[in-house]
């Protein structure tokens, strides 16, 4: 899993915000597990996350996950740089990012990778 990304993207101190496109990750409070923001809440999948590809659609992500943190429904949101595969699926760029999308690294078939069917493209 470690060669299918990159340590991260390095930012610049005169860069501003994450590299686009985004998409809003955090851990759900009650059950601990990984949760993304989709366009109808939060979800296990990260197939259906909201991809933010503008700043603006970002800091409306932020502004969702700020109110959703204040009713303690999440903890620890924040926006994780992704590029779209040749599936449309949103694959996290750094390889801590894309352990926390596919599941446990242990093997393919365990973790969000296998419960959701999500095809990452090679």
């Amino acid at each position: 899993m470690a060669n299918e990304a990159k340590a991260g993207p390095k930012a610049s101190p005169k860069s501003k915000g994450p590299q686009l496109p985004v998409v809003l990750s955090a851990n759900d409070l009650l059950e601990g597990d990984v949760v993304f923001l989709s366009a109808n809440g939060w979800t296990r999948n990260p197939a259906e996350a909201r991809v933010a590809h503008d700043a603006e659609t970002a800091a409306g992500l932020e502004t969702q996950a700020a109110a959703d943190f204040k009713a303690n429904t999440i903890v620890d949101p924040y926006l994780v740089p992704v590029t779209v595969d040749a599936n449309g699926m949103a694959v996290a760029r750094h390889f801590r990012e894309l352990i926390r999308q596919k599941g446990p690294s242990i093997h393919p078939h365990y973790g969000k990778e296998a419960a959701f069917h999500n095809r990452y493209a090679d």
